[in-house]
């Protein structure tokens, strides 16, 4: 290849890809660079080696033509030395002394001359620095001058000799030798000699000449070798230009190609193109590489396409309806369930909010922004005829931790559940109904077995002989039985009764109170309710309840109901060791903790424990012990009150189930915020005194109920009270014997045929020859609100709980009909209104007052009988302190409503 293709594009492409092709682009550069360094090092080195050799012929050149011309002048110096002293020798002939050390000078000079001729021989020989001309001349100048010389230098040597023989010593002599040198000196041979010297100055100029030329060489010696050095500079500075654009090229033009083909790829979406592979180094598996991931892309894009096609198919196939909204709530998809639910069809509602579309669900889309991780559902009326329930979660970030979860949006799913209404309402009715079918005998079991024990202990075991050994086993034996009995009916009553509340829970019929409760105080009297059972046992209890915790909202003996489950289940599955009861606010909740030492709970059988009917264990040969609905009963508890519950165990170590009640200040139902109904009708009818009250004339009681084994359970157990019984099959009939003959109490069951409970008891309250007739109703049912809004005095459930029955009975009769006067101060208007409402239907006179100022006006102006006061209200004016310093009021009866540890004031 010729030197000035070296660096030609092609060629230098060429050459990368033979042999730079598998190099990596390291290597690449660090050859490129070292063979630009290589050049520039080489040039560097020719440059100084080609130099310093001319530089040295040069100096060389110049060093002989110094000598020779040196020894020319030598030569030329003895020339003119010797045909100085030699003109001298004539004076000096007169002095024979002086003309002896004047020829002396001539003889050495002679030597001089002998020695310049030789020197002259031996410049002849030194022929390279020198031309053939200048050679030539100096040949010449030897040929013919040489022999001059010394026949010249032997002609004086022999003159000077004759002198010498003849003397000095006379003016003759002296004379002849005078005339002899003088003769000598103007002598053909003595000009022949003096012309050598001019010879010798041509001679000398020649070699002059090669001297300064020699230094002209050096000077050029020097700047070749200088260009040299700067042009392989040069050159390595313009190869590593070139390496570098090569390099540069053959990097970036693949990466230009694979940059080209992505942007096609991004734009195009075309996976089917590929980079070519033109090299195996770092570029060639980036190229690879890209090639591999589309090719991957490619194949993740069909797998996502056919799970696309696949989801899709199966979300616009569900049953029930789906939004998919983004973080504004705008709808990114939706499914046709949706607006076919809707009644849309195929109106497109992408793009609008999903406040305009469904607004029922805005709670539930903001409770997920706080609380990313929970689902959150409601359940509303869609229209007159569908019930629905939606169901919201947060659309979160792969592995997110908890509360650093980041929500992209909301996933709203809605489903028809109002054929699950229908037949939850029929299983409610059916429980209802099998309820009081059971509870019914239940109650006829119940009471006949506690009239038949207290018959035998009162009129037949005193009057059976003691003494035998075999009537005493058999009174024992009777008696033990009749106590298995009750217990087995009280067993399951307590069966029913969950399976009721439960039943009423999930259909959202129980009634619930809303009321301040403080945490240690119910968890106080809770352990005390149940403290046998840790006697029983010999277990440590241990409390661990923060100081001050702030007060809750909700139903303080529902909430009582879960704390003896979960403190009596933890003594019932512990036989050594403590059970810990540990309150604490954590994150505006209070959590509630039973930490026991028992068994424990296997891992995968913690989620079933607050499932219904489902109990921890072997079933085949652990004895259950429980219906398996007292932990769903305290979830459904919890979860109304807006709080959670869990468990955490492992067995052989205890367990420990918690759940948490928010803080909130809620709006309470102003109905519900009242406290008890049956606590206000109870001590106001305690307090309302007639003095007809204490007639001698015995009590009729009407019962009235369809089930003749209930009316003659109450016959009896009434009888043995000394009242006068009589009895109603039904309503209608219960209505014809009050007409004719009107008792001085009512009985009232709820469910009867022809005419129920309810609207026999409001069509008796609403004649006024009959409403002061005090009625107790019986039923299976808790409608409280109901029964005291109709006018009713009591209201009790079923099995009939008799000592509690005949207290009742004895108070309301006790209490005669007379009308009372009652001032019933509150704020809040609603409140004021419903208590108004139920102490009028009960007979009382009632003047209403709104805040303070006004209800002590009133009551020293109408003097009433009792007042019903908010207890904050009443603190603030010190209402009772005040009213009982007036003249008449001193005995005047209050009632505070709010304050859970007394609210009465006599």
């Amino acid at each position: 290849m010729k030197l000035n293709n070296l660096f030609h594009p092609k060629s230098i492409q060429n050459l990368h890809y033979k042999f730079f092709k598998n190099l990596r682009i390291n290597r690449k550069i660090t050859l490129g660079y070292a063979l630009a360094f290589g050049i520039s090092a080489f040039g560097t080195v020719l440059g100084v080696i080609v130099g310093n050799e001319l530089e040295k012929q040069a100096l060389q050149q110049e060093e002989y033509a110094l000598i020779h011309t040196t020894a020319l002048h030598r030569l030329q110096t003895g020339i003119l030395q010797v045909r100085t002293h030699q003109q001298q020798l004539i004076p000096l002939s007169k002095q024979p002394e002086k003309f002896q050390e004047e020829y002396t000078h001539i003889i050495k000079h002679s030597e001089t001359i002998q020695k310049g001729w030789s020197e002259m021989k031996l410049i002849k020989a030194k022929k390279k620095y020198y031309s053939q001309q200048e050679i030539s001349k100096l040949e010449k100048f030897i040929t013919s001058n040489q022999g001059a010389s010394e026949k010249y230098l032997q002609s004086l040597n022999q003159l000077v000799k004759e002198i010498r023989v003849n003397k000095l010593d006379s003016t003759k002599n002296i004379t002849t030798a005078q005339n002899q040198l003088l003769e000598f000196t103007n002598s053909d041979l003595a000009i022949q000699f003096d012309g050598i010297s001019d010879k010798l100055t041509e001679i000398i100029k020649i070699f002059y000449k090669q001297a300064t030329q020699a230094q002209r060489n050096l000077k050029e010696a020097i700047i070749f070798r200088n260009r040299i050095i700067f042009s392989s500079i040069f050159i390595s500075i313009i190869l590593k230009f070139v390496l570098a654009r090569q390099l540069s090229w053959a990097i970036s033009s693949p990466i230009i190609e694979l940059t080209q083909v992505a942007k096609q790829v991004t734009q195009s979406e075309n996976f089917d193109l590929q980079v070519p592979i033109t090299t195996q180094d770092e570029i060639g598996i980036l190229a690879f590489s890209f090639n591999h991931l589309i090719n991957r892309v490619k194949q993740l894009l069909k797998e996502q396409a056919a799970n696309t096609a696949h989801l899709n198919a199966i979300i616009d196939n569900l049953a029930d309806g789906l939004l998919v909204s983004d973080i504004n709530g705008k709808i990114i998809n939706y499914n046709p369930a949706i607006t076919k639910m809707f009644g849309l069809r195929d109106v497109d509602i992408k793009g609008i909010y999903f406040q305009e579309f469904i607004p029922e669900v805005v709670e539930l889309v903001n409770n997920t922004q706080q609380n990313p991780t929970a689902v959150f559902t409601k359940e509303f009326q869609l229209n007159e005829k569908q019930i629905v329930k939606a169901s919201v979660t947060a659309i979160l970030e792969t592995n997110c931790q908890d509360s650093y979860c980041k929500s992209f949006g909301s996933v709203i799913l809605v489903r028809d559940i109002t054929q699950e209404k229908e037949i939850d309402a029929m299983k409610t009715d059916f429980i209802s109904t099998v309820s009081h079918e059971l509870r019914t005998p239940l109650t006829s079991v119940l009471g006949f077995a506690s009239i038949i024990q207290e018959k035998l202990e009162e009129d037949v075991f005193p009057f059976l002989p003691h003494e035998e050994h075999k009537t005493k086993k058999t009174i024992r034996r009777v008696k033990d039985n009749i106590n298995i009995i009750i217990s087995e009916a009280e067993r399951l009553t307590a069966l029913i009764n969950d399976v009721l509340d439960i039943a009423k829970m999930e259909a959202g019929k129980l009634d619930w109170k809303q009321e301040a409760i403080n945490i240690e105080k119910l968890i106080e009297r809770s352990l005390a309710a149940i403290s046998g059972l840790f006697t029983s046992k010999y277990l440590e209890l241990i409390t661990d309840i923060e100081p001050e915790l702030p007060q809750i909202i909700g139903d303080e003996n529902r909430l009582m109901q879960v704390l003896i489950n979960l403190i009596s289940n933890a003594v019932k599955f512990t036989h050594q060791g403590s059970i810990t009861c540990s309150a604490k606010l954590i994150n505006h909740n209070i959590v509630v903790s039973i930490i026991d030492t028992g068994n424990g709970i296997a891992l995968e059988d913690q989620t079933k424990v607050f499932d219904k009917f489902k109990q921890v264990g072997e079933t085949l040969t652990d004895k259950p012990q429980g219906t398996g609905l007292g932990l769903p009963i305290c979830k459904q508890i919890i979860q109304h009150h807006g709080g959670n519950i869990w468990v955490e165990s492992e067995l052989g170590k205890g367990s420990t189930f918690s759940f948490s009640i928010p803080i909130q200040v809620n709006t309470i139902n102003q109905f519900e915020q009242i406290v008890n109904l049956n606590t206000i009708v109870q001590q106001l009818q305690e307090h309302s005194t007639n003095n007809t009250s204490n007639s001698d004339r015995k009590k009729t009681i009407l019962v009235v109920d369809d089930d003749a084994n209930i009316r003659e359970l109450l016959r009896q157990s009434l009888q043995n009270q000394g009242y006068a019984v009589r009895e109603a099959t039904d309503g209608l009939d219960a209505i014809y014997q009050i007409k004719a003959d009107k008792p001085d109490l009512i009985i009232l069951d709820v469910m009867m045929p022809q005419i129920n409970g309810f609207d026999t008891a409001a069509i008796l309250k609403n004649d006024p020859t009959k409403m002061d007739i005090p009625i107790i109703m019986l039923s299976i049912f808790e409608d409280k609100e109901r029964g005291y809004r109709l006018g009713i005095d009591r209201y009790m459930t079923k099995p009939i709980d008799n000592n509690k029955l005949m207290k009742e009975i004895g108070s309301l009769l006790s209490q005669g009909t007379s009308a009372k006067k009652v001032l019933v101060v509150d704020t809040t208007a609603s409140t004021l209104f419903t208590l108004s409402q139920i102490l009028k239907t009960q007979g009382y006179n009632v003047v209403e007052a709104s805040n303070g100022e006004e209800c002590i006006e009133k009551a020293l102006s109408i003097k009433p009988d009792m007042i019903i006061v908010d207890s904050v209200l009443s603190q603030e004016h010190d209402l009772v302190k005040t009213l009982r310093f007036e003249k008449g009021l001193e005995n005047l009866f209050f009632i505070l409503l709010g304050d859970t540890e007394k609210s009465d004031l006599s």
